[in-house]
């Protein structure tokens, strides 16, 4: 059976979100051949999910969880505020996509009144083609635009979280540290 895909979520399966593995699924009670790496925020210890489980809300309603930690819905920058993110793109992130892995909690953004899709994790090296665009996400983060600019890693202590608008393709970032 081939797993589900994500809209949220499209690089889940290359990032490793889901890897392929032998489980059996605890919403479910599925033998399955992928397993979702990361966590549920609930009240229950579930440890072992299947992407067929989150991509249908089974899994969210059953242990009355999210899969992600916070929303970002606001536009940074000089400019103002934006709009918030629609109630129904935040419900479809939050029941039916796979979080990220990250080091403080993943913090989903948001971009044109609807969540962002999120591409992957990056460090200076993968934002130089779109710097200009996340320029204002770096200064407002508060790390430290030149650090974040020349000398973050994707897989170091700290780590950018590229996302992608789906309405007007421009890029956004969320940088977190341990």
């Amino acid at each position: 059976m081939t797993p589900p895909d994500f809209f949220y979520s499209p690089n889940a399966y290359s990032l490793g979100i889901i890897e392929q593995r032998a489980i059996t699924c605890q919403c479910c009670d599925q033998v399955r051949d992928f397993y979702y790496t990361g966590g549920l925020y609930c009240k229950a210890e579930v440890d072992t999910l299947c992407p067929w489980c989150i991509a249908d809300g089974s899994a969210a309603e059953k242990y009355s969880g999210s899969f992600v930690s916070d929303f970002e819905g606001l536009n940074p920058g000089p400019t103002g505020l934006g709009p918030p993110m629609s109630p129904s793109s935040m419900e479809q992130v939050s029941s039916h996509t796979p979080g990220y892995a990250s080091w403080q909690g993943d913090v989903w953004l948001g971009h044109c009144g609807e969540a962002c899709i999120f591409l992957g994790y990056v460090g200076s090296k993968e934002l130089a083609p779109v710097w200009a665009e996340v320029r204002d996400d770096a200064v407002a983060s508060g790390w430290g635009e030149d650090t974040i600019q020349h000398h973050m890693h994707k897989d170091g202590d700290m780590t950018g979280y590229l996302f992608q608008c789906q309405h007007c393709g421009k890029h956004r970032l969320h940088v977190d540290a341990n």
